[in-house]
């Protein structure tokens, strides 16, 4: 036996619709059925009982809101029953002395309450904008409601007044309500059209007014006419105005109300809203010049208007002006909150990678031309790691700040202090001084434990300096880029030769210390002697590319709204002798060996391949590889040819394909790289920078590189579930981006509230291995061709029984139990 099915409640607004449409008709019927006083009776208290019952919907909206929204219809209370208020004197007036009620009378106090007080509600209703949007909006409905009636008097009612002989201050007070209700009309239309705030109900509300308007104006004539009289279809646009102004108000459901919600972001007028309130004070000074070569002069109501319009006119462009102001001032603002948060840590406050390695070379430059001395100290911290596991990452950062404080205090101000990245520091001494003596400086300012939540903190820190060195490339001659990344690097290698000897220690850089690159751990096989270290490492990779040892899997790029995956980065992997070699071996012997581009061609013929196959089973063409590319290779103008063909021979689509640079390749680049990656960008490839933020480049040529998509590094994207300088810092590389226009990838996301941070902010794409491990392609092929969301429906933001069958089942966080 199948139950039957649960009876639907009403909604609200469903029956108040109802009972004003009801309400409506029963007036009419008996307006038909009645006649003479029954009749003006009836429509009297018909009339009188709409407004009444109006306001008790906005009552009941007012109950139901909150803060502004609160205020706002409890105004709209106040102006409905105001309106019933005078509508009750003018029914006992006009019952007593009849059908010819002297005006104006004591009930248009009432009725004169209605539009100021629904100003207040509409304004209070309205989202709050920015800066002066509320004001701006305001005198906007001003002028366009003097306007509406200028031109109502000037081309209609002045002829009418003119021949019925009714003296002019008896018909003005009739003329402000039509023009009131033009102003309230304008506000509710204002608001859609630059808010796009609850259509619906504000459709409603100007619905209301505008017949209110329709009403009012039909009065404002019959009494230039010579009289009002109760009971013609005129008075049918006040019966509609409270019914809708009832269902608006019954709309509204407790703490639900689009009016009480947070303030929607804001969004660009369109050119007709703009132009709104420009157009019937057009009219208006178009009809007053028309009537003053027409008439003898303008009588003293057309001055009233004219000088009204003048004085709002004069308003509203002193708003613009303050407006554009405060406009400039904040935009100015930004831009020196960007240009701080680009080229300074946001925990310590020091100096960044990218100033460091600016000043240092300025400082070159300066010692070319005066021969003084340039040193620069690295400096990396013992046992950082401990702590952050031990006390957590807070303590971390706490601990990070007090070693900035105190390597600050033991340096001179001529010095260069910053924070690289994590807990490792640079230094940059001028002028003379000994870098040995201030790393000296430096390890004894560190002596002292630090107190950190509470707990004694003891740390020390492995130091290297360089100096500069005639004999080697720092030298004159060769540019003060690569002098400065090269100075930097040898006092990276000399910290690795103290981490090396036991740490806490202070060592210069020498022609004995290896000068390539940081020391990497040694490969299983070279322990077992089966490879060997340099040449030895360059010549298997190499026979192991000939022989297409090298293989490609694929890490998951995943949007974190839908969890769909958007693309997927190309890595190399290399299996010799059934050991897995770490890419930070092989990698740099790929460089040095002169194998890079065919690594790269490898890497993009095998990625193409396999996005081939997904592309077929997918039937679309959404889905994109990116594939990482030595920056010398955007020096080589064969490779858009060369990418093309491969293409081609895929049969793939060229927005498919994306090549990533790193950010700091992008100061190196060969002169010839810019028209390559041009050529790129025509055939329709997409260009990434990856490690966003890391490099040294400015951003006027950052500005000029051809890229649409940055990949915000993983140091960036560490701390911000819980470090609120670094959510600004990473809001502002957003926000840069936007404003290049660039496509933003975050990379390193490693826990739940790194994703979550992500997504509010607004990042494009998330990569790490909490959202999809790296995979072969056959293993991520059934992912793939499923194509639903890869993440669970908490990561998300969504409730599980909202999710799509199968979604969210292909990967588990790194986190999750598996």
């Amino acid at each position: 036996m199948t139950a039957a099915p649960p009876a639907r409640t009403p909604r609200p607004g469903a029956s108040a619709a109802a009972g004003a449409a009801a309400a409506l008709v029963v007036l009419g019927g008996l307006d038909l059925a009645l006649d003479g006083d029954a009749q003006r009776l009836a429509a009297n208290l018909g009339v009188l009982l709409l407004a009444a019952a109006g306001g008790a919907c906005c009552l009941r909206a007012a109950r139901r809101s909150r803060a502004q929204a609160r205020r706002g219809w409890a105004a709209l209370t106040v102006a409905c029953w105001s309106w019933a208020a005078g509508q009750a004197v003018w029914t006992v007036h006009e019952s007593m002395a009849g059908p010819g009620t002297a005006y104006p009378s004591a009930a248009d106090v009432g009725f004169l309450v209605f539009p100021a007080a629904a100003l207040v509600g509409l304004a209070r209703l309205a989202p709050p904008g920015a800066g002066m949007a509320t004001p701006r909006r305001l005198l906007d409905a001003l002028v366009f409601g003097c306007a509406i009636g200028l031109v109502a008097w000037v081309s209609v009612l002045d002829t009418v007044v003119a021949r019925s002989g009714t003296a002019v201050h008896e018909v003005a007070p009739s003329l402000v309500y039509p023009v009131a209700d033009a102003v309230l009309l304008t506000v509710a239309v204002l608001t859609v059209a630059q808010t796009r705030d609850a259509p619906l109900r504000w459709g409603l509300l100007g619905g209301a007014l505008l017949a209110m308007t329709a009403s009012d104006a039909a009065f404002a004539y019959q009494i230039a006419a010579g009289g009002h009289t109760v009971g013609t279809i005129g008075e049918w646009g006040w019966r509609a105005a409270f019914c809708l102004l009832a269902i608006a108000g019954a709309l509204v459901q407790r703490d639900s109300s689009p009016f009480t919600s947070a303030a929607p972001p804001p969004r660009e007028s369109g050119r007709a809203a703009l132009l709104l309130p420009y157009v019937p004070l057009t009219a208006a000074a178009v009809f007053a010049a028309l009537d003053s070569l027409v008439d003898a002069g303008p009588d003293m109501l057309e001055v009233a208007l004219v000088v009204g319009l003048v004085l709002l006119v004069l308003a509203r462009q002193y708003v613009t002006v303050r407006e554009n102001q405060e406009l400039t001032r904040a935009v100015q603002e930004r831009e020196v909150q960007l240009h701080h948060l680009a080229f300074h840590d946001p925990l310590t406050g020091l100096a960044n990678r990218a100033l460091f390695l600016d000043r240092l070379e300025h400082a070159l430059e300066r010692a070319e031309r005066s021969g003084q001395s340039v040193s620069v100290a690295f400096v990396d911290l013992d046992g950082f790691k401990a702590v952050n596991d031990t006390l957590g990452h807070a303590a971390g950062d706490a601990l990070l700040t007090g070693v900035a404080t105190r390597l600050r205090g033991a340096l001179r101000s001529s010095d260069t202090l910053a924070r690289l990245g994590g807990d490792e520091f640079a230094v940059l001494v001028e002028q003379g001084d000994d870098a040995t003596v201030v790393a000296r400086r430096l390890l004894a300012a560190l002596g002292t434990p630090f107190h950190v939540h509470g707990r004694s903190v003891e740390v020390s820190a492995s130091i290297g300096v360089a100096g500069l060195d005639a004999d080697q490339d720092t030298g004159p001659g060769t540019h003060a880029a690569t002098r400065a990344a090269t100075l930097l690097h040898r006092a990276d290698v000399a910290m690795y030769a103290v981490k090396a000897s036991g740490k806490g220690d202070v060592a210069a850089h020498s022609a004995d210390l290896p000068a390539g690159r940081r020391p990497d751990p040694v490969h299983p096989a070279a322990r077992r002697g089966t490879l060997r270290r340099g040449p030895g490492l360059s010549a298997a990779f190499a026979t192991a590319l000939q022989r297409h040892e090298v293989h490609a899997i694929y890490q998951p790029v995943v949007d974190p709204v839908s969890g769909r995956i958007s693309a997927l980065e190309v890595l190399a992997r290399w299996t010799h002798e059934g050991v897995a070699v770490p890419p930070s071996e092989f990698m740099p012997a790929c460089a040095e060996a002169g194998l890079s581009g065919q690594l790269t061609a490898l890497m993009l013929e095998q990625g193409c391949a396999q996005l081939a196959a997904w592309t077929a089973g997918l039937a679309h063409r959404r889905l994109r590889i990116a594939v990482n590319v030595d920056p010398t290779e955007f020096g080589d103008e064969g490779l858009p040819d060369r990418v093309a063909g491969v293409l081609r021979r895929h049969g793939l689509s060229p927005g498919q394909l994306a090549l990533e640079m790193t950010e700091t390749a992008v100061n190196n680049r060969p002169g010839s790289a810019v028209d390559v990656m041009r050529r790129l960008r025509a055939l329709g490839v997409r260009v990434a920078l990856d490690d966003f933020g890391t490099g040294y480049s400015t951003l006027s040529r950052l500005a000029r590189t051809p890229a649409d998509t940055v990949k915000i590094d993983r140091s960036f994207v560490a701390h911000i579930d819980h470090d609120e300088q670094q959510r600004w810092f990473l809001r502002g590389i957003l926000d840069l981006a936007r404003h290049l226009g660039l496509r933003t990838v975050a990379e390193g996301v490693e826990r739940a509230g790194q994703l979550h941070e992500l997504r509010r902010q607004g990042c494009d794409l998330v990569q790490g291995h909490f959202v999809a491990r790296p995979a072969t392609g056959a293993r991520l092929t059934p992912a793939v061709l499923a194509d639903l969301p890869v993440l669970p429906p908490h990561l998300r933001g969504i409730r599980a029984s909202d999710q799509p069958l199968g979604a969210g089942r292909w990967f588990r966080p790194a986190s999750e139990p598996g």
